[in-house]
């Protein structure tokens, strides 16, 4: 009777373990998932700010073509006249022409890469900043993080920056003084009911 209470105490030790392995297994899983998704997010959004960065300066080129252009035109007639608009299709349909023929056959491609590079590695933003996870969660990350860092080292890669930082609860307060004054007056009518805003108190008063 003893040896049989003995092995199903070790039948069920043996079912909690493998229960245990596998929710580590998912949890790890899971946040291999988080990682993928949020370098994924990351470019995205960094090559959205360089083709914006990108249109932005052949924009800049344009206004300096017009700029040019007027300049050149007073210094000819002798009189403060501004270029006619029937003149500025002369000027932007070069420019949009250059602008495709470099998305096309110029390195617009490998500019636009190495813009996204910079902005990920070198800038700060709230996307390419750590993600919020729950606390539950920070023991399996950090076997994950040092297992990887682990694999980099015998590659001798650097580490692993850390991409993630762990809480259960949003800042409410921080987060409304963050917001510009017309978004908090327009958010007055879409605040949740829970949600009071804080109070700038006057000590003089």
């Amino acid at each position: 009777m003893g040896s049989w209470f003995s092995s199903r105490a070790g039948d069920q030790r043996t079912i909690a373990r493998a229960k245990q392995e596998i929710t580590d297994a998912m949890l790890k899983s899971k946040l291999i998932d988080l990682r993928a998704h949020k370098r994924q997010r990351d470019e995205l959004i960094a090559m959205k700010m360089a083709v914006g960065r990108d249109s932005l300066h052949y924009s800049l080129g344009f206004y300096a073509a017009m700029v040019s252009a007027n300049i050149f035109r007073v210094l000819r007639y002798r009189r403060w006249e501004m270029l006619p608009v029937s003149h500025i299709p002369f000027i932007a349909g070069p420019i949009f022409f250059l602008y495709n023929v470099d998305g096309c056959y110029g390195n617009k491609m490998e500019r636009l890469n190495i813009e996204k590079e910079t902005i990920l590695r070198t800038e700060k933003h709230w996307f390419n900043s750590p993600i919020v996870l729950p606390v539950s969660m920070e023991q399996d990350y950090r076997a994950l993080m040092k297992e990887t860092n682990a694999r980099l080292s015998l590659l001798g890669c650097l580490p692993e920056p850390e991409w993630a930082v762990f809480s259960d609860h949003s800042d409410d307060e921080q987060l409304w003084r963050s917001a510009s004054p017309l978004s908090r007056i327009l958010h007055e009518q879409l605040r949740r009911p829970d949600f009071a805003p804080p109070v700038d108190l006057d000590p003089l008063d």
